[in-house]
Parts: C-alpha cells; sequence; structure tokens
C-alpha cells in the first residue's frame, strides 16, 4: 500500500494531515437501490452507515444479488475495538513508510508522545481507503474516532480533531462523552463551531442526547440499543429509549433549531431496524446488516416514530429489582427541569468560550444534574475495564445513574482496545527503526 511523499510541513499537526492523507485511487462501485433500505428511507430515516473498518467486510456486506452494491449505505463508523481488527494489517501492508518515520521523529523532537499522532494518521488511511472504495462520485460519511489516551487533553483532543477533519474530508470526528472528563462537550462544541462535524459517543440515554444538541449541536449522536438490552437482560429497551431520544430531537430540530442526528448503534439483530423505523440514522455490522438486506419483508418496514414499547421491554428480573425501576426509566425520560437548564446556561455568558471542564460539572451540580459525571477511582476503573457490561450487584451500579455507569464502561472497553492498538504501532515503529 503505497503511501504519498511527505511535503515537509514545518510541524507536527502538518507532518500528520500530510502523512494521514493519501491520493488513494477511485473504485468506482456500481450501485443500485436496495428496496428494503429504501422503504427505510421512506419510513424517515436518513442515513445507513456500515459498523467497520474492513473494506472486504463492508462489501461482501452490502453486496446485492445482482453483484450490485446496496446504494443507500452511505457511510462506515470506526471506533478502536473496530480499528485493532484491522492495524497490523494496514501497517503490515505500509511497509516502513517514511511519513509515519517523519511524524514520530517530530514528535520526539518535540517532547511529545508520538502514538497519537501516528494513530491518527493511520486513521486517515483507512478513512481514505473505505471513501476511495465506496463513496467515489456520492456522499459518504467516515466517523473515525480520536486516540483515547488523549482524553485529558481538551486541546490535545482539539488538535487530533482538526488533524483528522483535513486528513479525510467526509470525516465525522467521533468524541467520546467521558463522563470523567466533562471538557468533552466543550471540545465537541467546538469542534463543531470550527465547521468540523462531530459524532459524539458513548451515549445510551435520551438526556445524554439532549445535552450533546443543546449545549454542543452535534452532527451526530448515538444510543447503543444492543448494549442496553444485553446489560438489563431486556427486549426492547434498547428500542424505546432510542425511540424516546429521537422524538425529543425532533422537538428540538423543530422548536430550538439544533442540527443533531440521532445513531441507532449497537444493532444486534435485523429486527430492531424494523422496530425503530424511521430513526435518523443507523449504524450497523457487516453480518447483521447482511441479514437485513436478505429479508423480503419491505411492506412491514413503517414509521414508528410514535411507537413506546415502554409495556413491552422484557426487563429481566435480576436487573430490574438490582438497578430498580426509576433508574431504568432515567434512560429514556428527559425532565423538563433538564431541558430548561440547557436552554438558559447554553445562552449564558458564563458557557460562552467556557474552557473548563470542571466547571461545566459544577453548573450541572448546582442545577441538580451533577449525576451526568462522575470520575471513577483507580479500584473502580479496574471493575468498569472487566466488562463492557454493568455488574448488577456493584456498589457502581447502585450508585451511579445507568447512563453514567454505561457510558463509562464504554470509555474502559474503548481504553482497553486503544493501548492495544498502541501496542501494535509501537511495535511496528520498533521494526521502522531496525530496517532505516
Amino acid at each position: 500500500m503505497a503511501r504519498r511523499a511527505l511535503s515537509h510541513s514545518d510541524t507536527l499537526d502538518g507532518a500528520v494531515v500530510d502523512c494521514g492523507r493519501r491520493t488513494v485511487p477511485p473504485e468506482p462501485a456500481r450501485f443500485r437501490s436496495s428496496a428494503l433500505l429504501a422503504t427505510l428511507r421512506q419510513a424517515g430515516t436518513a442515513h445507513v452507515y456500515a459498523d467497520t473498518a474492513d473494506a472486504g467486510d463492508l462489501e461482501a456486506s452490502i453486496t446485492l444479488p445482482d453483484s450490485r452494491l446496496a446504494a443507500e449505505v452511505d457511510g462506515a463508523t470506526v471506533n478502536q475495538p473496530l480499528m485493532r481488527q484491522v492495524v497490523d494489517r494496514v501497517l503490515a501492508s505500509a511497509g516502513t513508510p517514511s511519513c509515519l518515520h517523519d511524524v514520530r521523529d517530530r514528535a520526539v523532537a518535540q517532547s511529545e508522545d508520538a502514538i497519537p499522532f501516528l494513530y491518527t494518521a493511520v486513521c486517515g488511511w483507512i478513512g481514505n481507503d473505505l471513501a476511495a472504495r465506496f463513496g467515489t462520485g456520492r456522499s459518504w460519511d467516515m466517523s473515525l474516532q480520536l486516540h483515547m489516551g488523549a482524553i485529558g487533553d481538551a486541546a490535545a483532543l482539539t488538535r487530533l480533531g482538526d488533524a483528522l477533519h483535513k486528513i479525510v474530508p467526509s470525516c465525522l470526528v467521533k468524541v467520546a462523552f467521558t463522563p470523567h472528563a466533562p471538557h468533552c462537550l466543550l471540545v465537541a462544541r467546538d469542534l463543531e463551531a470550527r465547521g468540523i462535524p462531530v459524532n459524539f459517543t458513548s451515549t445510551f440515554s435520551a438526556r445524554q442526547v439532549i445535552t450533546a444538541a443543546l449545549l454542543a449541536n452535534v452532527s451526530r449522536t448515538n444510543i447503543f440499543m444492543g448494549r442496553l438490552n444485553q446489560g438489563l437482560d431486556a427486549e426492547r429497551l434498547g428500542e424505546h429509549v432510542d425511540l424516546e431520544a429521537q422524538r425529543a430531537l425532533r422537538r428540538l430540530r423543530r422548536e430550538v433549531g439544533v442540527k443533531t442526528l440521532l445513531i441507532v448503534a449497537s444493532v444486534r439483530e435485523w429486527r430492531s431496524v424494523l422496530l425503530t423505523a424511521g430513526c435518523d440514522t443507523y449504524t450497523i455490522p457487516p453480518r447483521v446488516l447482511q441479514e437485513l438486506l436478505r429479508q423480503e419483508e419491505t411492506s412491514a418496514i413503517a414509521s414508528q416514530l410514535e411507537t413506546s414499547y415502554e409495556g413491552h421491554l422484557g426487563i429481566g428480573s435480576g436487573a430490574s429489582t438490582a438497578v430498580g425501576w426509576d433508574k431504568i426509566a432515567r434512560l429514556w425520560r428527559v425532565e423538563p427541569e433538564l431541558i430548561d437548564f440547557l436552554l438558559a446556561y447554553r445562552a449564558s455568558a458564563d458557557y460562552e468560550g467556557l474552557q473548563d471542564g470542571e466547571r461545566l460539572a459544577r453548573r450541572f451540580e448546582e442545577a441538580g444534574f451533577g449525576g451526568m459525571f462522575y470520575a471513577p477511582g483507580v479500584e473502580q476503573w479496574s471493575e468498569l475495564r472487566a466488562s463492557k457490561l454493568p455488574r448488577l450487584g456493584s456498589p457502581l451500579t447502585t450508585r451511579l445513574a445507568l447512563d453514567t455507569l454505561y457510558s463509562l464502561l464504554a470509555d474502559a472497553d474503548f481504553a482497553k482496545e486503544q493501548e492495544a492498538i498502541d501496542s501494535t504501532i509501537a511495535g511496528h515503529a520498533a521494526l521502522w527503526r531496525r530496517a532505516a
């Protein structure tokens, strides 16, 4: 996989951008509309993304019986677990790229950790490869997630987000909601203000979605549907939360003018798409996407935007006993007082230009919504890293709001996968040094 030569940028950030960009020969593909996905569009859905970093898996999943590709799939989302599946292969195919040497050497000369910058460049390779293969001549959204090791540094996150967007012009920069680092909302706000679209991820409730929309006006945000169901042994909890969040966002778009679109994420089975049809966007793993496209039940796809599953959640008795109904219901209920606070705060002089995440968290606390944020201790992080799902008997599960807990669990998982990616990149960098 040949990479384009550097233009000898004078800065580390410029070197990252030059390295991440490359002239990828376009691969014009043959598309046609899928009757099934077209019906989903008619129900109100604007986008269908593939949840993968693997071009081969994506192509296999959206190939229709006549060997053409489903035109309605118009983007891909990549996070750390998905990137980990391909990063070794991508780096191995690159040989000993001089541009990565340059990025590493510039970072070392400036006493900066090279890995987040190398990671950003490799993210760019993946994003541009997918865009060239599936987005030539048409609109294509490419979501790529920022380095999880930079979470504690708002300036670094903004800097990496800016570089990533320059590398992949069609990129929505994925900023994780980090309850332990409240400045994530300010980073998302500032990237959007620069014209860099943000996909605000690691979100699990209607109130988190509304907060991201009102305080940062992000382009996309998510609810991890399947993970909600799995964690509480539920049948339609995730679907219900998605629909309630979607309805709340529609009201805000109509009444306040926010632009945020909801992504239904963590889709574990194709029937979930039918149960939530009409939501703004779906990101679907290749296996589930392939199963969905095999269905002929186009007549069964109708908008569910006015549907409520509150009486049909099927939550396991163990989960409902351990967690309690009120805490579960807060996943989809948004207090009017929270919306009033967010509307007033976003218009305040205090919020305009705010860069202090801790001050942001204090304002939430003063308004009665401090449970949105939480900074775990060392032992608590160890527990959070043990599983992506809540441990029902844990003091953390009892103490924290469920959406906050789920966000922390997702971030802990992303951080683990990030460490594995970083180890792979460091291993290749050691080989580059020996080959130099």
